[in-house]
């Protein structure tokens, strides 16, 4: 499946330059247009998915090794990372609707990636904000684990 206004399904077939670093059958792996660190690559699904709330478990779980992989061949060497961090950007923030994590190599002096952000709330705060959201929803997943939060 594919979306005809989808730079990223236009990249996934070749009609769209990307700097590729790896594939798989059913992933991609390419450096965005605006790296905010360097070691920063997409992955994302051949298929089109638009994000995390469309996107079928299995497909989900492909570029989530994927994501894996790299990050673990990211990782060491002389020219390597220290580490890296996984993120998705969700629909929210999201600049191209097609489903991406995020991997960015980081190393142990690299600056702070998620610098500060305002929010002013405590631990309790974002636990209840969180706990109230997932109340309201009430389609609670039946193999949740349900236990008590520690604080």
């Amino acid at each position: 499946m594919t979306d005809a206004d989808c730079v990223f399904c236009d990249i996934v077939a070749g009609e769209a330059d990307a700097l590729v670093v790896d594939e798989t059958a059913e992933t991609l792996a390419f450096s965005p247009l605006d790296p905010f660190a360097p070691g920063h690559v997409l992955v994302i699904p051949k298929a089109h998915h638009e994000s995390l709330f469309d996107v079928p478990a299995d497909a989900l779980a492909t570029v989530t090794e994927h994501a894996r992989t790299l990050a673990r061949r990211l990782r060491g060497g002389e020219r390597g990372f220290d580490g890296a961090n996984l993120f998705n950007d969700s629909t929210s923030y999201q600049s191209v609707p097609h489903l991406h994590l995020h991997v960015v190599g980081r190393r142990a002096d690299d600056p702070d990636l998620f610098p500060e952000t305002g929010y002013d709330g405590d631990r309790e705060d974002a636990h209840d904000a969180v706990t109230a959201a997932l109340e309201a929803d009430g389609d609670r997943d039946a193999s949740a684990n349900e236990r008590e939060s520690v604080k």
